[in-house]
């Protein structure tokens, strides 16, 4: 018995090393997914945000473009100021994305398109241009609208002098809201700023951030402990080689804040474009294999749960059955001799007031039929005999083999005494009927000793001599009968 036990822990250990080393790799398995959506996330943003920095220079390139047409325009006339040249001004404004136009002389007196003139010789724009190239002015902040605007300046050239400024002012957040309107259903928000960390322009729903003009990028970050130092610090040092990245930002107390902060070059000054997103919105299209996961691991935990009740149950079962065994006579089935004193005492025990009836018996002259017949045939009418004492009694009843020939039964709730002996009496009738046809003599006889409790005893020692001195009586009268112990 103690060898099947070890088997069985050893079997459950087993299943348990199998169910951890699984649960374990599952484990693994969903953190390597994680981390590939993570990753996989900040390429898209990377890729998105690049894409969008294209998009803008090829807006800007159009505008280029326009001016310079219009500049081609203004350069054949005979006089720079001309109503044709200031109704094209006049026109630039109304038709197209430039708020405000302007042409410059080269004393650096500008007529805008509404009749205005101011003088912006101080100008970078105006000097950069006017030396014959392309520029873009740092951005100007409008004390009305709180809009941000730039002024692209492209020069005039008449017989390959330049003789003017062409200009036009563009609204830069504008830009900027129009950037990331079609990505990430609208998530998120944008930023341009200049390799200082200087807020040139951004858009998007304020419930996503708290920067604003007058802030300094690197210092909102720094101050809301949304980046660590080290990375705060890779972060200038790209923006100042104008080289692209995306990082994980969050505050540390509060990983559901967590948000991604894509950057690249604009490719105009020194700006640097930035976008801004929530880690659950820039994953929203891995939903489904987060949602695949958590029912695989739900189904994963109600199939553990599922083994180890059923190991449980079964290991359980085993070890009844192993009891159950260890306590059973192997020939007969019925209880060994350890088993019956055992399972009659607990009656005893626990039922005390609770009337019963204790029987021992032995086949009469049971050596000869071994010396006569064998072993074999005496086993054989030991187990036809237990057979019909379970057949006799009831479910309750303990039914017991204490000896080579020797049993035991105690009979539960026998109020009457009368019955019980009646019942005994049927059954050395039943017995004596039992058919053997291995044996001359085609039947055996038992002899029957009775005691009843409580008069006899409220043990099983004190029952058993009781019993047994009943039993010596019944083989004095001539065996092939019962006797009641009636006391001294």
């Amino acid at each position: 018995m103690k060898k099947k036990l070890n088997h069985a822990f050893n079997y459950i250990t087993a299943i348990l090393i199998f169910i951890c080393a699984m649960t374990v790799s599952l484990s693994i398995f969903l953190v390597k997914v994680q981390n590939s959506i993570d990753t996989n996330s900040q390429n898209i943003m990377t890729s998105t945000v690049s894409h969008q920095s294209n998009h803008v220079l090829s807006i800007l390139q159009i505008h280029y473009g326009f001016l310079n047409s219009i500049a081609d325009k203004m350069g054949k006339s005979s006089e720079l100021l001309s109503d044709e040249n200031m109704e094209l001004l006049v026109s630039m404004a109304e038709n197209t994305d430039f708020e405000r136009t302007a042409l410059i002389e080269t004393d650096g007196t500008a007529h805008y398109d509404n009749g205005a003139e101011k003088n912006v010789a101080q100008r970078r724009y105006f000097q950069e241009a006017i030396q014959g190239n392309e520029t873009l002015s740092d951005p100007l902040e409008s004390s009305v609208d709180k809009e941000t605007r730039v002024i692209l300046g492209i020069p005039v050239y008449q017989n390959g002098n330049v003789i003017a400024v062409l200009g036009g002012s563009y609204n830069v957040t504008a830009l900027s809201r129009m950037l990331f309107n079609d990505v990430f259903d609208n998530s998120g928000y944008s930023l341009i700023v200049n390799q200082n960390g200087e807020i040139i322009a951004y858009d998007g729903d304020p419930a996503y951030h708290k920067i604003t003009y007058g802030d300094n990028f690197f210092k909102f970050y720094e101050r809301k402990n949304l980046l660590s130092n080290a990375t705060l610090q890779n972060v200038r040092q790209d923006f100042q080689n104008g080289t692209n990245g995306t990082v994980k930002l969050r505050t540390a107390s509060d990983s559901a804040t967590a948000q991604y902060l894509s950057y690249t070059r604009l490719g105009m000054n020194d700006w640097m474009i930035c976008y801004v997103i929530p880690v659950a919105d820039a994953q929203e299209s891995y939903d489904f294999i987060k949602t695949d996961e958590s029912i695989l691991l739900g189904v994963f935990l109600i199939l553990v749960l599922l083994l180890v009740f059923y190991i449980i149950r079964a290991n359980r079962k085993q070890n009844e059955e192993l009891i159950r065994t260890a306590e059973l006579d192997g020939l007969t089935g019925a209880y060994n001799k350890r088993a019956t004193e055992a399972h009659i005492n607990k009656i005893l025990t626990q039922m005390p007031d609770e009337k019963g009836t204790f029987v021992i018996l032995d086949v009469d002259k049971f050596k000869d039929v071994n010396d006569r017949y064998g072993h074999a045939v005496g086993d054989t009418v030991l187990h036809e005999l237990a057979k019909t004492f379970f057949r006799h009694f009831r479910k309750d009843d303990i039914i017991g083999r204490i000896g080579g020939d020797e049993f035991v039964i105690y009979m539960r709730n026998t109020e009457s005494k009368e019955i019980a002996s009646a019942r005994v009496k049927k059954l050395i009738e039943n017995v004596r009927s039992l058919p053997f046809e291995e044996m001359k003599r085609n039947h055996v006889t038992i002899s029957v000793g009775i005691a009843f409790v409580p008069e006899a005893g409220n043990c099983y020692m004190d029952l058993y001599k009781n019993a047994d001195t009943a039993l010596y009586e019944a083989k004095q009268n001539g065996r092939d009968g019962y006797h009641v112990y009636m006391g001294t």
